[in-house]
């Protein structure tokens, strides 16, 4: 299968994403609602005692609606599809086609991925140009730990869409790892404010890491060696286990 092929293989991915009127909501409408609603609070962009002398928009609330969106594309819509795909036989379809059905797995990280950017750029610029928002000071250590939380996520969701027999079990196993790790993760209560033994939880959990790693390098510092190796460890686990137990029937 050439590039071109596989260009309109994706192509065709991309409308069926776009054709389904939750995806799009979903997507965009909560990570940029909760940046604007909890972004417009008063005090939300002037210095809090309670983030150690930082703004809360910059040092939690940015960094917490790009995690709630990888984590939402990665846990539950992209399993969702995959193992819906499967269940109608759309895999074994193109299993004996001179399509391979790994090309529509491609595909569909391919549309996930980009639609996880466009909002990510959103987000920066929505909160930049109309909130004021403070573009990640350590770009380099921000972008290193959104590429890993966005690999360890995905390898999350793959493993789920490898196991789950239904789109329905995919949807209702993405929700039980998703709203979990909102609550572990530092989203739902931030990390320091945790009982002691959950903040190590907090760093080593995909969602959470990521959070927390993205909030350490918007205030110029960089992540933790745990957040970051948590990252690397998840996703060689889980794509391992995914890579196993993947069935195209």
């Amino acid at each position: 299968m050439n590039a071109r092929a596989m260009g309109k293989l994706t192509a065709v991915e991309a409308k069926l994403f776009l054709r389904d009127p939750g995806a799009p909501i979903v997507v965009l409408g909560i990570p940029v609602a909760l940046l604007a609603v909890f972004g417009l609070m008063p005090g939300a962009s002037e210095p809090s005692e309670d983030f150690g002398g930082q703004v809360p928009l910059d040092t939690f609330i940015a960094p917490l609606s790009i995690s709630v969106l990888l984590a939402m594309l990665a846990l539950t819509m992209f399993p969702g599809v995959m193992a819906t795909y499967r269940e109608k036989g759309v895999l074994r379809r193109l299993s004996a086609s001179p399509v391979p059905p790994v090309r529509l797995l491609v595909a569909q990280l391919v549309v996930n991925l980009g639609a996880a950017l466009v909002v990510l750029l959103l987000i920066v610029g929505f909160g930049s140009a109309v909130l004021d928002m403070a573009l990640p000071a350590n770009l380099g250590g921000f972008l290193l730990v959104t590429v890993l939380g966005t690999i360890s996520l995905f390898s999350v969701g793959l493993l789920i869409a490898a196991l789950a027999p239904t789109g329905r079990a995919a949807g209702g196993i993405g929700a039980a790892v998703f709203f979990p790790m909102l609550a572990l993760g530092g989203v739902w209560v931030r990390k320091e404010d945790l009982p002691d033994f959950l903040r190590p939880v907090a760093d080593v959990l995909p969602m959470g890491s990521t959070l927390n790693g993205m909030r350490e390098t918007w205030t110029g510092g960089n992540p933790e060696l745990l957040q970051l190796g948590a990252l690397v460890v998840v996703a060689v686990v889980c794509g391992g286990l995914a890579a196993r137990f993947f069935r195209w029937e």
